[in-house]
């Protein structure tokens, strides 16, 4: 699944005019690490259990109900398994999405071992902006995203590691958002959020006043601003169109 855009620069955030580095925080899922593999391999899973389940849905309206759940928001932080119980719900008998969700268990995890690595632009993207500014992290993410993050070597690119599983908190909460800004050093007029989701990442930085940029290689690109916070400063396809983004912030 692919989408095209191009950068939108129909909002000028203001320069960032703090006299140390800028710092770029980034969101994790379908923003840095490339999931489709393992979207393509759940849903493969998944769809064989509903149909086993008595469900008889087909590929393509499995999807049209799995999008419509995600572009209608009803998810909530975004777990897999939140995704799963409101499939159940309606694609299932009542009482069967638990089930359904045990018996999936093992392949998410097989899933999130095997197929999640970060997207072909990242590294270079990020040892790119490295170079100008600083960056973290504020994520969403279970404790196994850490082991990848340290293979491949981004352990020490990533000034600041905020995710949900080492401070109990999630985004949108606005706490997890004042904590990195707090571990950064920085006000949040001088940082950025990178990020795919509109009700996670984007609005809770531009509540707290921080330039946003939305990436659209994402099931989250279905999403539509329903709020006026959810509005990001610029959109982008892809990882590498960001550094050109950040030098315009930087010089204006």
């Amino acid at each position: 699944m692919t989408t095209t855009t191009t950068t939108d620069t129909t909002t000028t955030p203001s320069s960032l005019s703090s006299p140390h580095l800028p710092f770029v925080f980034f969101d994790l899922g379908q923003t840095l690490i490339d999931e489709w593999d393992y979207i393509a391999y759940f849903d493969q899973k998944f769809l064989e259990l509903l149909n086993g389940f008595g469900a008889r849905i087909d590929q393509r309206n499995y999807r049209a109900v799995r999008n419509s759940i995600i572009r209608d928001r009803k998810i909530g932080h975004g777990s897999v398994k939140e995704l799963v119980i409101e499939v159940c719900k309606l694609l299932s008998p009542p009482g069967y999405e638990r089930v359904i969700v045990s018996k999936l268990e093992p392949h998410i995890k097989k899933g999130r071992r095997d197929l999640f690595r970060f997207f072909n632009d990242a590294e270079p993207t990020l040892r790119t902006i490295s170079k100008y500014c600083e960056i973290g992290i504020i994520a969403n993410q279970s404790e196994d995203v850490a082991d990848l993050i340290q293979k491949s070597g981004f352990d020490k690119l990533f000034k600041v590691q905020i995710t949900s599983f080492s401070v109990k908190l999630k985004k949108p909460d606005l706490k997890i958002f004042e904590l990195a800004l707090k571990q950064s050093g920085r006000n949040a007029a001088d940082c950025i959020m990178v990020g795919d989701r509109l009700d996670t990442d984007i609005c809770p930085a531009n509540k707290l006043g921080m330039t946003t940029i939305r990436t659209i290689d994402s099931l989250f690109a279905l999403q539509v601003p329903s709020r006026a916070c959810e509005h990001p400063d610029f959109t982008v396809t892809r990882l590498s169109e960001i550094p050109e983004i950040l030098e315009s912030i930087i010089i204006s």
